[in-house]
């Protein structure tokens, strides 16, 4: 898959046991693959990536879950709520691999376009969706499109989200071609990089023939 490659390829890079903040540093969260809790990590200092997927869990994820567990990487996957009821299973193996799970909404609209009311039910029922399954409240939070103002940050402030954007797209919603969008990570990656990804396409998770395994 491209993640595979990503995972598999990035060079000097190692996938971060959080996620980094704006700032680049990782927020620590969960367990780690060891069992041990994950430790705070300044991505830029230790030569770490954190790698993120939106818009699961799908048909998917369980392939994505299955590459990163062979590269002994975690990821931070924001769910959209109702996904997370519907792939019930792939969602406790996410938290068990260590992996952190953020609020993507329930409907996947642009958060700016909607008055306060309709924000606070996309994000307050999708955090509670994904809650029924962990048993935790979401603390990581990135809105759709990436389209958020002073108002969409405030809901997410009151529901205790923080919210989490990222610094290299390879645009895999609209570029399906594996090896373009391979290269493309692999080009721009950088220390404390936050690189986005989806698993609802089957193109983000299948193999690019120049798949590199060191």
């Amino acid at each position: 898959m491209t993640a595979t490659a990503v995972a598999a390829t990035l060079g000097a890079f190692a996938a971060a046991p959080g996620l980094p903040s704006s700032t680049a540093a990782a927020l620590s969260h969960g367990l780690a693959r060891s069992g041990a809790p994950a430790p705070f990590v300044d991505c830029r200092d230790t030569k770490r990536v954190a790698l993120t997927f939106d818009d699961g869990p799908t048909q998917y994820t369980a392939a994505i879950l299955g590459t990163l567990e062979r590269q002994h990487t975690v990821a931070t996957f924001f769910l959209i709520g109702p996904h997370a009821l519907h792939y019930r299973k792939d969602v406790p193996r996410q938290l068990r691999d260590g992996d952190a799970i953020g609020d993507h909404t329930v409907t996947h609209p642009n958060l700016t376009r909607l008055p306060p009311a309709r924000i606070d039910h996309e994000l307050e029922t999708a955090a509670g969706e994904i809650a029924s399954v962990t048993g935790q409240w979401p603390t990581l939070f990135r809105p759709p499109f990436g389209a958020w103002n002073a108002r969409v940050r405030g809901a997410a402030g009151a529901e205790g989200l923080s919210v989490v954007m990222w610094s290299v797209s390879p645009q895999d919603w609209k570029n399906h071609n594996p090896h373009l969008i391979e290269q493309s990570v692999l080009a721009r990656a950088r220390p404390g990089a936050i690189i986005v990804l989806h698993d609802r396409y089957a193109t983000t998770h299948r193999p690019s023939r120049t798949s590199f395994t060191r």
